[in-house]
């Protein structure tokens, strides 16, 4: 399978780093990897791309959108998993433009505002690295239902 992963990339997160330990079980089990991201310091066998995901400009998102949408046309997206709020975003529409399969995760609180509150971006299903973000997520959006946010743990390689 191909996968690309995508981060907000601004600066090293735990997202970065349990994205790169789930990077390396897919690796081990033959799959091809891809991150886009503003920056990714950790070491990893995916081939990485930067991608300023983390500029929120109206033509920046736009180019953000459209270069993902070439990516993964070019390199047979299977799927894309996005790591943050403004990744979700970008991943959101590139994947209505290709029609792959499209999931988030939620490393953390989300900064609410009217547009996620109401407009799920996240994808049909969503993980969650603990109940309080599910709880979050369920009681601050409109967005979910229960068993759509499914808790996963943070992976961590020790």
């Amino acid at each position: 399978m191909n996968i690309l992963h995508v981060l907000s990339g601004d600066f090293v997160s735990g997202s970065e780093t349990s994205t790169a330990a789930l990077i390396h079980a897919q690796a081990r089990d033959g799959h091809r990897t891809f991150v886009a991201s503003g920056q990714f310091t950790r070491a990893t066998p995916a081939r990485i791309i930067i991608l300023p995901i983390y500029k929120r400009g109206f033509f920046q998102r736009l180019s953000n959108i459209l270069t993902l949408t070439r990516l993964i046309r070019r390199e047979s997206i299977d799927i894309v998993h996005a790591h943050s709020r403004a990744a979700s975003w970008v991943c959101y529409w590139a994947c209505r433009l290709t029609g792959t399969a499209y999931l988030s995760t939620l490393h953390g609180r989300q900064h609410l505002h009217f547009s996620n509150r109401y407009f799920n971006i996240y994808g049909k299903r969503c993980a969650v690295v603990c109940e309080n973000i599910r709880e979050q997520m369920l009681n601050e959006t409109k967005v979910f239902q229960p068993d759509q946010l499914v808790i996963v743990r943070n992976g961590l390689e020790l």
